[in-house]
């Protein structure tokens, strides 16, 4: 009967079983790089193996990882050795850990993981400085005291009281009283005045305030973006612009002039795995003002809007294309004369329809969203503060998470949703200090982080359009179009994302055009152009602004030319100074030759944006 009641035991207990971590090999791995491997993979190995150690509560591993955590002070190896060693919970941890935790030399995120580490030890462990208040008793390293007397390492500071009565807030912190604490709690020579709390939903002890401020009770996530499962890319941007505006008043004339461009846009794209769909919609106004003294008047205004749809569906690399074009033009004129008999008034409307069909290989995506992540990771890495890489899964949440906050007036919400995220996946470690608080919002608000072409799309379609004219412009020009139309587009992010090299073509040739003098202008058209943009930053990570260098070449056949071709080169360099997300301020310079005639340009203008969002797992 004792023999049946074992194997039942084994048989239960088998399958539930954990795959047994080699320990002896980790611990191998981790002091001796093996002689098949470079450095850098060994490294990241090694990072793993230390991790494994410290998740496997196997107390074989308690030597290498103390000698981790005393030697690696500038590999993020140190942190994820000392955070394993309050995870094995072996009490002869404690003395390196009170060790590192003292050490004034020793990096803040080093000194406060080692912190917490101890605290994860049996009673006989302290924590070297730090702690906790709830309601009035402090629990220091397993000991209590109350009535406003804190004992923490050894040292006993009597000279602050703690006020009783305070209010619990979400995180499972307490605040005191008022928040205050008249004086500070000495332990082993680190001075606490509060902790920083960042990411947790909780306030401190000691000032009454945490990194971000005291207004933040809660750091409880915003609702995510129902985006599919099988998303690869997304964006959602609402922007306008303002160009050349002018009020003046001329004195000698006795006239008021004003005059003024403006525009706005608002365009949505979701990019899946076996379908794609987007529109673009806009509206540009340009309008003037002049009024002399007397009944003369000039009044004029053109207003242009414009909207393009677009649905595919892939196979692979390849896809088919549905495509929707419509636009339309206001030409509105008044010139009011002195003599009633001579008043102009001309309002003028064209436009145009078009649907194409047709297929294609590859997509451009805009990769900002991802952009982003990856400067996160490097942010975190560079500060010794990145536990393990940001994996696909965060990746999402992260990028959905900004996503759903864009519409915030501050950086604040995102910031706090960030750490949180990080924190709780272990990818952050420790608590953020000033420093690195304010690199990762400075990623946060990377203002260069749209509108980053990344791929190849190659894309040929028929398209049947329609075009409405006024009665009085030449003929041929209105009517049914038919045309053929290839369209090429490429982009890719270099030097870590700081460089991006973007370029289009395009080629149309018109079908069944009739052969008569009035018949429809450019029956064929070719055009390509490329751009290079370097994005400049600041030490700490602070979007400063882009250098741009364009060109562009456009060929076309022009029959009401004598059989001459018209060609157009043009080439820009430029300069954006940013302000905010999607906001600049951009001088240019342009130099362009058409049909053999010179011009050069400088161009002033001013971009403000709001709600842009992107996406992108890629």
């Amino acid at each position: 009967m004792r023999k049946l009641v074992l194997v039942l035991s084994l048989a239960i207990a088998l399958p539930a079983a954990a795959q047994p971590v080699d320990v002896p090999a980790l611990m191998k791995l981790v002091e001796q790089q093996p002689s098949d491997m470079d450095k850098s993979t060994w490294k990241e190995k090694r990072r793993d193996a230390a991790r494994k150690l410290g998740q496997s509560k196997d107390k074989r591993a308690v030597p290498t990882l103390v000698k981790l955590a005393e030697s690696e002070t500038f590999d993020i190896v140190g942190e994820i050795a000392i955070e394993g060693l309050g995870n094995i919970g072996d009490p002869s941890a404690a003395p390196v850990l009170q060790k590192i935790a003292n050490d004034q030399k020793r990096d803040k995120a080093q000194r406060e993981l080692a912190r917490k580490a101890l605290g994860k030890l049996p009673a006989a462990g302290t924590t070297g400085g730090s702690t906790t208040t709830t309601g009035g008793t402090t629990t220091t390293g397993g000991t209590t005291t109350t009535g406003g007397t804190t004992t923490t390492g050894g040292t006993t500071t009597t000279g602050g009281t703690t006020t009783t009565g305070g209010t619990t807030k979400p995180g499972g912190t307490t605040t005191t009283g008022t928040g205050t604490t008249a004086g500070t709690a000495t332990g082993g020579g680190d001075t606490t005045t509060g902790s920083e709390v960042l990411g947790t939903g909780t306030s401190t002890t000691g000032t009454g305030s945490a990194l971000l401020g005291d207004k933040q009770a809660t750091t409880e996530l915003p609702a995510l973006p129902a985006l599919p499962d099988d998303t690869i890319a997304a964006y959602d941007r609402l922007t306008f612009a303002a160009g050349t505006a002018t009020v003046g008043y001329d004195t000698v004339r006795k006239r008021a002039a004003v005059d003024a461009d403006l525009a706005g846009r608002y365009a949505k794209r979701i990019e899946r795995e076996r379908m794609a769909w987007g529109f673009d919609v806009g509206a540009h106004l340009v309008a003037g003002y002049i009024n002399p003294d007397g009944r003369a008047l000039v009044r004029g205004a053109q207003v242009n809007l414009t909207g393009t749809g677009e649905a595919r569906f892939y196979s692979g690399n390849l896809y088919g294309i549905g495509k929707l074009a419509a636009g339309s033009q206001v030409n509105y004129v008044a010139a009011i004369d002195e003599m009633p008999e001579n008043d102009i008034r001309n309002t003028r409307t064209t436009a145009d329809l078009q649907i194409a069909i047709g297929g294609g290989y590859g997509r451009v995506l805009d990769v900002g969203g991802t952009i982003r992540v990856r400067r996160l990771g490097r942010t975190l890495d560079a500060a010794r503060a990145l536990g393990r890489p940001i994996d696909d899964a965060i990746a999402r949440r992260l990028q959905l998470t900004w996503w759903a906050l864009r519409g915030e007036r501050s950086s604040y919400r995102a910031l706090v949703a960030t750490v949180s995220i990080l924190r709780e996946a272990g990818i952050l470690l420790g608590e953020p200090d000033a420093g690195l608080t304010y690199e990762i919002l400075n990623v946060l608000r990377d203002s260069q982080l749209f509108l980053r072409p990344s791929g190849l799309d190659i894309q040929l379609a028929v398209g049947e359009g329609y075009l409405i004219r006024p009665d009085e412009s030449a003929a041929g020009q209105e009517g049914r179009v038919e045309q053929v139309l290839a369209l090429v587009g490429y982009g890719r992010q270099l030097a870590d994302d700081k460089l991006e090299i973007a370029g289009a073509g395009y080629a149309r040739l018109r079908l069944f055009a009739p052969d008569t003098p009035e018949a429809q202008p450019s029956p064929w058209a070719v055009g390509a152009s490329a751009r290079m943009r370097r994005f400049t930053y600041g030490d700490h990570g602070d979007a400063f602004g882009i250098l741009d260098l364009a060109g562009s070449v456009g060929v076309a056949d022009d029959d009401q030319m004598d059989g001459e071709l018209g060609a157009r080169i043009e080439g820009a360099l430029g300069f954006t100074y940013l302000l905010n997300q999607a906001s600049g301020i951009r001088l240019a310079a342009t130099v362009a030759a058409d049909g053999g005639e010179l011009f050069i340009g400088a161009t002033l203008e001013a971009t403000y944006g709001l709600l842009d969002a992107t996406f992108s797992a890629r």
